[in-house]
């Protein structure tokens, strides 16, 4: 007497819907050999040559449908190459893919087959903004990534996570971690520019800019208005906007580095990047950079990525030397630091408060002094680099941005809201 199997009809069923899934998007604005029906019986195969092979006891029969399938996949791809000149094996891989789902959930791992086959269909769908990528880089940037790559997936699982110097102050996986953190985020603006282009409105270039290299963005934008007055009401606007970002930019860093010290920066941090931002008053305008590009450093590359790094522990080695004399003097040295990098000094005091060696509320203080540096030698660069008259409209802004975060700074040390 044969018993109703019902976990078995909702493997079948989960495969056939997963294989479904990849058929749909092979299908989707193109003519196609193996559309939907076919990946669904495919998964569908998958699943119940499974059932069938541990009903019998053998995998012999598992590995004659593979052999068969591999046959069809053949099949499929004649046809589509020579017969269709749909040149490509992208679908062949997906087909057998979908019957390597089936498996998965018919071996009653449903739930982790919905899961490939849903990364599986991202990743199909995701051809045409991959080729967009791929051409928006070049072979040199592309290079710069993929030796990031190896540093951030192969070497820094293997560094020790120990002080390797007498005085304490460099860990190398404490180093690596917070150049992957600040380079990942530059990395994400350099995408977004490349991939909208830089002929943006100067304003939204500024904000993709800035989280690259905000002082090179802004240098960028002050030299526009040198070479043609008529951009100066959109480069401010760009500029006020690369200043909110970078503010932004570093509160996140500290954040990632040490959820406490970003915590304590929030406010000050956020009351800045406020005041910096809307008096921008940006509006839908094709202002373009008229063909020329922002010319910024890859994030990725290892050279930044060395001098980051040496900033860093130059940073932390002055931070500790500084401290013996008392948390007062580590404030001066922030704030005269900042004009080197806030980015590097956010990084180096979070990381000190994240390894306990510094409260989170002094680190914080710290890190927001020297984010008011980097704005004050933000004026000195547009001066050199723009013209005096947008020098002055933003210092103007600006004022009031670095007001902002030194009452916002005396507000949480002196009236705590917690």
């Amino acid at each position: 007497m044969h018993v109703f199997d019902a976990q078995l009809i909702e493997s079948l069923i989960i495969a056939s819907l997963a294989g479904g899934l990849l058929g749909i998007e092979r299908e989707i604005g193109k003519k196609v050999v193996a559309g939907t029906r076919t990946f669904m019986l495919t998964s569908l195969m998958g699943a119940l040559s499974v059932n069938i092979s541990q009903s019998l006891g053998s995998e012999l029969f598992l590995a004659c449908v593979t052999l068969g399938v591999a046959l069809i996949a053949l099949f499929i791809g004649v046809v589509k190459n020579f017969l269709i000149e749909d040149i490509g094996i992208t679908t062949l891989v997906a087909y057998v893919l979908a019957f390597m789902i089936g498996i998965i959930i018919g071996a009653g791992f449903a739930l982790q087959g919905v899961a490939v086959s849903i990364l599986v269909a991202v990743i199909l769908a995701g051809k045409r903004y991959s080729q967009a990528l791929s051409k928006a880089m070049s072979f040199r940037e592309m290079t710069n990534a993929l030796e990031f790559g190896l540093v951030a997936f192969v070497l820094y699982p293997l560094l020790p996570d120990a002080a390797i110097d007498p005085y304490g102050l460099i860990n190398p996986r404490t180093l690596i971690f917070v150049v992957i953190v600040v380079s990942t985020i530059g990395f994400a603006g350099f995408l977004a520019l490349r991939w909208f282009g830089a002929e943006l409105a100067l304003p939204v270039t500024g904000a993709l800019g800035a989280l690259v290299n905000s002082q090179a963005t802004v240098g960028a934008l002050a030299s526009r208005v040198k070479e043609d007055t008529s951009l100066e009401k959109p480069a401010l606007q760009g500029i006020l906007l690369a200043s909110g970002v970078a503010l932004l930019r570093s509160l996140l860093i500290a954040a990632l580095l040490s959820q406490a010290v970003g915590k304590e920066m929030l406010l000050p941090m956020l009351g800045m990047a406020l005041v910096s931002v809307l008096p921008a008053r940006i509006r839908v305008e094709r202002e373009a950079l008229r063909g020329k590009k922002l010319e910024l450093a890859l994030p990725f590359a290892i050279v930044p990525a060395l001098k980051f790094a040496l900033l860093f522990t130059a940073i932390t080695a002055l931070a500790k030397l500084v401290q013996s004399y008392g948390d007062l003097g580590l404030y001066p040295a922030a704030f005269f630091a900042g004009f080197v990098s806030s980015g590097a000094v956010v990084a180096s005091f979070a990381s000190l408060a994240a390894q306990g060696e510094l409260s989170a509320s002094v680190a914080a203080n710290c890190a927001v002094l020297s984010a008011i540096a980097s704005v004050l030698s933000k004026i000195a660069l547009i001066k050199v680099s723009g013209t005096p008259m947008l020098a002055a409209k933003v210092m103007k802004y600006y004022s009031l941005a670095i007001a902002a975060g030194v009452a916002l700074i005396l507000l949480k040390t002196y009236l705590p809201l917690s």
